[in-house]
């Protein structure tokens, strides 16, 4: 993110939760869509791999974990990042 990018998060930040609702809105709408073709080829995609990753459990190839674990396992890990 450049200096101009910052300074205008910044500024946004300051602005009250529905003024920031607004705005990201207004950004989102702003980006190019994907077509159908390509939002197909993703949702695809994704189909996939959760059906990869079901047989990878049923199969004992894959452990799953509750997702408070799993967020306090990635966040400890950022800090390790962060601090190291």
């Amino acid at each position: 993110m450049n200096d101009q990018a910052k300074k205008v998060l910044s500024e946004a930040m300051a602005l009250s939760e529905s003024e920031r609702e607004s705005l990201a809105e207004l950004l989102l709408t702003s980006l190019p869509r994907l077509s159908k073709r390509e939002q197909a080829h993703f949702e695809n995609a994704w189909v996939d791999e959760a059906v990869a990753r079901a047989e990878a459990l049923e199969q004992g190839d894959l452990t799953s974990q509750d997702g408070a674990t799993a967020i306090a396992e990635l966040r400890a890990q950022l800090r390790s990042v962060r601090s190291g």
